[in-house]
């Protein structure tokens, strides 16, 4: 059992709500912190372990709560994230091909935003993993704004000036794939 694992460690901030039981403190900035690792649980976000400037570790932090400057307007968790966690068993990655890659993320809202990504999460053995019209990873992107986001394959653009012309707007004929391809029989 996975349930919890190791992440790049990348400089951010957590709201400070976030400590005060979202209670009080949102009229207050963030407290500077490093993120280093990932929590997973069914039915629930992505969270994040991070340990504060001042020495205080904090686990289980979720993403709506993380972002990379003071100041930072906050989504809603609905726009940070898309998807609950499919299980305790998961692989983080930073591909080297994404790494440093600006992306459009495309929210529930129908707004278009900018960022950078950071590492991925992807999902293992369960049910909604393994069905292929169902499988999502949770991109880990630091939109522009300063907002961590979570957003699968089919919400964002990826963008690199050096060979991908941008696509304006999905081909219509496009379907997700179904079929689990194997040459041992149908499962």
């Amino acid at each position: 059992m996975t349930l919890i694992s190791e992440t790049p460690y990348i400089p951010c901030y957590v709201r400070n709500e976030f400590f005060h039981d979202e209670e009080s403190g949102h009229e207050s900035s963030s407290t500077k912190a490093i993120m280093f690792g990932v929590r997973a649980e069914p039915g629930r976000v992505p969270m994040f372990q991070v340990m504060l400037e001042n020495g205080a570790q904090w686990a289980r932090v979720p993403i709506h709560m993380i972002n990379s400057h003071q100041g930072c307007p906050r989504l809603p968790l609905e726009l940070a994230c898309w998807w609950d966690c499919y299980g305790y068993e998961f692989q983080v990655i930073c591909f080297p091909f994404l790494k440093g890659h600006r992306v459009e993320a495309i929210g529930r809202d129908g707004v278009f935003r900018m960022g950078n990504y950071l590492f991925t999460l992807d999902w293992m053995k369960t049910g909604w993993s393994e069905i292929p019209d169902q499988h999502k990873n949770h991109h880990i992107i630091e939109l522009d704004s300063g907002q961590w986001i979570a957003y699968p394959n089919n919400r964002l653009i990826w963008h690199d000036e050096s060979w991908i012309t941008p696509l304006t707007e999905r081909p219509k004929d496009w379907k997700t794939p179904t079929r689990i391809y194997t040459v041992e029989g149908i499962l």
